[in-house]
């Protein structure tokens, strides 16, 4: 799985892209909870409000598409799923 990080989420983790190594019927929750393991707490701070629910301006794009879901489960888009994150702050969003 390819993880694409952008803005605040790559500065913290000091890197632009990710390669996870994901188990079958891996969720989005999952692969969240593996790069706040990786990066640290004031990463995973920027993603999750509370434990199990992200912050409302966390983009998750998984293949393209936004997903809010932590239970969607992460399927494959070729090789490799692509999940792309971006905190949208108010002023940046719409």
């Amino acid at each position: 799985m390819n993880v694409r990080l952008f803005g605040i989420l790559a500065i913290l983790a000091k890197e632009r892209s990710v390669a996870l190594q994901m188990g079958e019927g891996a969720t989005l929750g999952d692969v969240l909870t593996e790069l706040g393991k990786r990066f640290g707490g004031d990463f995973a701070d920027h993603i999750f409000r509370v434990e199990g629910e992200m912050h409302s301006y966390c983009g998750i794009f998984v293949n393209d598409a936004m997903v809010n879901d932590l239970n969607e489960e992460l399927r494959a888009n070729g090789p490799a799923a692509e999940v792309g994150m971006i905190l949208l702050m108010a002023s940046e969003g719409g």
